[in-house]
Parts: structure tokens; C-alpha cells; sequence
């Protein structure tokens, strides 16, 4: 492995900041709209929870194929790196076939008619 930070990491890593980016702050949007202000640190927490579990969810299930995998790959006498980059490949293709499950999913849940109905002010903050 003789990779280097410009030319094979560095523009992954900018696509996935930019995704998260695009991903989190509209999905807070969509979870707090409609949310009144006594509510919204209830609201923002239950958000937060939520997040840390489904990671946590994530991250179990994806490490179980990724070492199953790497399990029967290393058995049938595949090398060690071959046998972590298939487990590895196969957690990866599990979390895109949960990413688009998402998708349709997002479109059923979403609340259009509470989005529609926001106005446009914020929740007060204290400075």
C-alpha cells in the first residue's frame, strides 16, 4: 500500500464533508419544522438520540458483514489483505443499499404539509 493524502484521499475526503453537510442540516431542518419554541430543546435532543443510535446501529451491523465476510474469505484462502478489502467492499455495498432504502422512505415520512405551514421565523436564543 503506497498511497498518498492528494492524489487518493483528499478528494474522498472533501466529497464526504461536503455530503455530510448536504445530509444533516437539511434533515434537522425537516425534523424541527414545525416544532414550537417551548418543545425545540426536546425536539433537538430526541434528534440527537436518534442519530447516535442509528450510528451505533450502523456501525454493528456494517462491522458483522465486514467480519463475516472477512471470515469466509480468509477460510476459503484468500490472503489477509484481499480477505479484509472483500469484508470491507461488502459493509460498503450495505450501506448504500441502506442509503437508497432510505430514500423512499424519506419521500413517505416527510411531513409536507407541516413544512409548508413554517414560517419563517426562528427559535430565540439568548446571546
Amino acid at each position: 500500500m503506497h498511497g498518498h493524502f492528494l492524489g487518493d484521499l483528499a478528494g474522498p475526503f472533501l466529497v464526504a464533508g461536503a455530503g455530510t453537510a448536504f445530509a444533516f442540516i437539511p434533515v434537522s431542518i425537516a425534523a424541527l419544522a414545525g416544532v414550537g419554541e417551548r418543545d425545540a430543546g426536546l425536539a433537538s435532543g430526541l434528534l440527537n438520540a436518534s442519530q447516535q443510535i442509528g450510528g451505533a446501529i450502523g456501525v454493528a451491523v456494517t462491522s458483522t458483514v465486514a467480519a463475516s465476510h472477512l471470515d469466509s474469505l480468509a477460510r476459503s484462502g484468500s490472503t489477509t489483505p484481499a480477505a479484509l478489502t472483500g469484508g470491507f467492499g461488502w459493509a460498503l455495498w450495505v450501506c448504500g443499499a441502506i442509503g437508497l432504502a432510505a430514500v423512499p422512505i424519506a419521500f413517505v415520512l416527510i411531513r409536507r404539509d407541516e413544512l409548508a405551514h413554517v414560517t419563517d421565523h426562528t427559535v430565540g436564543v439568548a446571546a
